[in-house]
């Protein structure tokens, strides 16, 4: 397939280290709220200078956590799993995480605070293909490589020719908002206007003017790229914030858009998508963008 050049170059310049975690939890019915809690408070103790820099990455401005937790798919010969993705700065301190997943373990799920494994780890590939990976619990001690896995994001796979019709499908609550309201009827041109803002928020900031022109410009084809009408629901993630001390009420929608002509020469922009969800509430797995063939004809 064509590479997009005008996305190809600040796409390799956000490294992505995504892993697949095949747990063990007995007792517990683990959530990824609950192994980010989990995993969270370990690396806090363990290593505050990475913490910061998983976090809370903003250096006095706004910008995203370096990480990405969202549950496996459904395999028998995984579960119970999850995957957990690593991003640009987050790969500066991956023996200090890993080594927190280890402490997590020990320390463990629940009120009961019982005790997991990581029975083993793989590395996910651009087409989302499965990878080998070392011994995860001994990535430091053994001295092994430890960016192993890792990919810029410009090699994000589109699954189908970028003229196919494909249907962009959100399973997971999907959290835009516009004028401070949930978009509850997403376009392709919301799709695109998340994307470059998630995207641009790992970009140095010397890139970030540029990104904005090539954004614009993502915006107008977005605009006038065939598409039908979304289908879906509102669903609304219930979960309890341990910094907040309260419930959280997480609003989004769930459904699909199709294009009946393909992404045509947005197909990297939103494959790179996939990988980094969009929307709030990423770092639970919301906002994910899965893609399907979609119906030759659709009007």
């Amino acid at each position: 397939m064509t590479t997009n050049p005008a996305a190809h170059y600040p796409l390799a310049e956000i490294s992505i280290l995504p892993r697949r975690l095949l747990l063990d939890t007995p007792g517990v019915e683990a959530t990824v709220p609950m192994l980010r809690g989990a995993w969270g408070a370990a690396l806090h103790d363990l290593d505050p200078v990475a913490y910061r820099a998983v976090f809370d990455t903003g250096n006095g401005e706004a910008a995203p956590p370096a990480y990405l937790f969202r549950p496996a798919p459904p395999d028998p010969r995984f579960a119970p799993a999850i995957d957990w993705f690593l991003f640009g700065p987050a790969l500066d301190h991956e023996q200090a995480l890993v080594e927190a997943w280890r402490m997590a373990a020990a320390r463990g799920l629940g009120p009961r605070r019982r005790p997991f494994k990581i029975r083993h780890a793989v590395a996910l590939g651009p087409r989302g293909e499965l990878r080998p990976l070392a011994e995860f619990a001994r990535t430091q001690v053994a001295g092994a490589c430890p960016l192993a896995g890792a990919w810029p994001l410009a090699g994000a796979a589109w699954p189908l020719a970028a003229t196919a019709p494909c249907r962009l499908v959100f399973p997971a609550p999907l959290r835009l908002r516009r004028q401070g309201r949930l978009v509850e009827r997403p376009t392709l041109a919301d799709l695109v206007v998340a994307a470059a803002r998630r995207i641009a928020a790992f970009l140095p900031h010397a890139q970030h003017d540029a990104w904005r022109t090539q954004s614009t410009a993502w915006l107008e084809l977005a605009r006038h790229t065939p598409q039908t009408p979304w289908v879906g629901d509102r669903l609304d993630l219930h979960r309890y914030s341990g910094r907040q001390q309260s419930e959280l009420d997480l609003r989004g929608v769930t459904g699909w858009l199709e294009l009946p002509e393909g992404p045509g020469e947005l197909w990297q922009l939103l494959a790179a998508a996939s990988w980094l969800h969009l929307g709030k509430g990423t770092v639970m797995g919301l906002g994910q963008l899965l893609v399907e063939k979609g119906q030759t004809g659709t009007t």
